[in-house]
């Protein structure tokens, strides 16, 4: 795959006011963290499927009655901007409802994220991605564990313990995401994963 030349000429570190003057195509392929960009890959069309059902079923499973809440897949989650402006797309986010349409959520609006981790993408997923998801305050954090066949392992289910600000565990899901909060649903992998 031939790289465009504009991907190689992105600087290294970037500001909010930078970012946002980005056309939209390119502001798509990179997250900024502590200021510094990181260019991200297109994801294998399996991994779209998981992340594009999960969140139709989460949408679907919203309660009728209650705080309003969005569900929204691959769009920017501002995690904060001192010392260095800090934004991750998670695959799949669930965030109190907005008043602007094209208002993207910041972290203290965001209920939940979850990230569908490949074999090539864990170690991140695991470690930077879940310790600033954590300290930015994000209460749940579920991560969809895939093999190399792009088939689902497990989701690995954390709870943000708010005074350590760190995930604890809370739960491996092996057949079947059964979920009780932000939105209380029980989806089995089939559904995420069948042709």
């Amino acid at each position: 795959m031939e790289i465009p030349p504009w991907f190689e000429s992105l600087p290294e570190v970037m500001g909010e006011a930078e970012y946002q003057a980005l056309p939209e195509g390119i502001a798509r392929s990179i997250e900024v963290v502590h200021g510094h960009v990181i260019k991200c890959e297109s994801p294998a069309p399996r991994h779209n499927r998981i992340a594009r059902r999960l969140a139709s079923s989460l949408e679907t499973a919203r309660p009728a009655s209650g705080p309003c809440m969005s569900v929204e897949t691959d769009i920017d989650v501002v995690l904060w901007r001192v010392p260095k402006f800090t934004f991750r797309r998670p695959d799949v986010v669930v965030y109190k409802c907005l008043d602007d349409p094209g208002q993207k959520p910041e972290a203290s609006q965001t209920l939940a994220v979850v990230e569908v981790s490949s074999p090539g993408t864990v170690r991140e997923d695991l470690t930077d991605k879940r310790i600033q998801y954590a300290a930015s305050g994000i209460p749940l954090y579920l991560l969809i564990m895939l093999d190399e066949k792009y088939e689902i392992v497990e989701v690995k289910e954390f709870h943000l313990d708010a005074v350590a600000s760190e995930y604890r565990l809370h739960q491996v899901h092996r057949s079947e995401l059964e979920l009780e909060l932000p939105i209380r649903a029980t989806i089995p992998f089939l559904t995420l994963t069948a042709p």
